[in-house]
């Protein structure tokens, strides 16, 4: 199983979010989580690239133990890519350096290979022609558009879309 999690719990401020969740994602599998609002499901995806720390439980992704204090999550998130639900975009930084910026800080590309490739993938999002806008001078399916190019640049092995 490329992702594997066992007896998974999570609690704020002893109110149980997550419940005893057990579940094993075959690689190249596509899984949705559908569930009413504060049902868990922002949670759950951000238990599952380290996050959150749950209160109990083990979450396995590709070999490496995500719950184990010894994993140095730097590794499992260069393999686990995140779109958020409010984008989480770097309003000071153009579109096209929001989409570098993991390139660079992740993936240690240099600064203008990173920036070529977040055109390729802007390109294919179809936002070549906003490379140098801002966050705000976007619309919200703009915005969302840019934060899965900036996902996809780095090229992971899975992509959570909260």
């Amino acid at each position: 199983m490329f992702i594997q999690v066992n007896n998974l719990n999570k609690s704020f401020h002893n109110e149980p979010v997550l419940k005893n969740i057990h579940v094993s994602i075959g690689e190249g599998e596509t899984v949705a989580i559908i569930g009413p609002s504060g049902a868990g499901k922002s949670t759950f995806l951000r238990t599952l690239n380290g996050l959150e720390k749950p209160t109990s439980g083990e979450i396995i992704i590709d070999g490496m133990a995500v719950t184990s204090p010894d994993t140095d999550l730097q590794k499992v998130r260069e393999k686990v890519g995140m779109v958020f639900q409010q984008f989480n975009l770097f309003k000071h930084m153009t579109v096209i350096d929001n989409v570098a910026y993991g390139l660079i800080r992740v993936k240690n590309v240099p600064k203008e290979e990173a920036r070529s490739r977040a055109l390729t993938y802007l390109d294919r999002v179809g936002l070549k022609d906003k490379a140098n806008r801002y966050p705000h001078e976007l619309s919200g399916g703009e915005k969302q558009r840019v934060a899965i190019a900036r996902t996809l640049a780095v090229e992971p092995k899975v992509i959570f879309f909260d």
